[in-house]
């Protein structure tokens, strides 16, 4: 006999297998809100990531920093409907940087769990120094948390999923992130996979954020 199901039940479980709007969980605004993620963990140095828009390229900025203070690199990425986030670019230091055609792809619409996989290139006259390379994205969705707390503040409606990347065939590595609706990442662990067993991956201890808004 089949089990009568409440309307609540059945609200459940349509929202536990309906798709998920990954642009949503992702830092996206255009205003002139800096927003800052200070990450710390027990025994590990920290770092800061600070999010921004750029109005000249339509795009979100995500810079990272050290411990220091010292600037480690920048993303370039927007939303693109039908495609998903798309990080179009990627500068370093010492004025370097890449363009990407395709772009590195982070999803649109995913259900959890599932896989979303895609290969970004090197545009190689639009890099710096100029330069090809082909890769390949994997984006795992793991988890839908209710709620998740980092450093004391507790975040509702958060996204886990984890990254690997490659390129040119070389060993890949990647992160996870605790992606809160509307925030951003407030937490994330490093992923590094062994160059002498594909299979086995190394995890870094896992960062919590404070998440500081100005101009917001």
């Amino acid at each position: 006999m089949r089990a009568h199901l409440t309307a609540l039940q059945l609200e459940v479980i349509t929202m536990a297998n309906s798709p998920l709007l990954v642009p949503a969980y992702w830092p996206l605004f255009k205003t002139h809100e800096l927003r800052r993620f200070d990450y710390s963990a027990p025994n590990a140095p920290s770092f800061t990531s600070v999010f921004s828009y750029d109005v000249g390229s339509d795009s979100m900025l995500y810079n990272n920093y050290d411990a220091a203070g010292t600037w480690l690199n920048r993303w370039y990425y927007r939303y693109n409907p039908g495609f998903g986030i798309a990080e179009w670019r990627d500068d370093y230091p010492n004025n370097k940087k890449v363009v990407l055609k395709p772009a590195i792809g982070w999803g649109e619409f995913q259900t959890v769990p599932s896989t979303y996989e895609n290969k970004p290139q090197f545009d190689f006259l639009k890099c710096s120094p100029m330069a090809f390379c082909s890769g390949e994205q994997i984006v795992s969705f793991e988890q839908h948390l209710q709620t998740y707390i980092a450093t004391s503040q507790s975040y509702s409606d958060v996204l886990v999923f984890s990254y690997l990347q490659s390129w040119n065939g070389k060993p890949a590595t990647g992160a996870r992130y605790w992606m809160a609706l509307g925030v951003g990442p407030v937490a994330t662990q490093f992923i590094t996979q062994d160059a002498k067993d594909p299979t086995k991956l190394d995890l870094s201890p896992i960062w919590n954020a404070t998440v500081t808004r100005v101009n917001a």
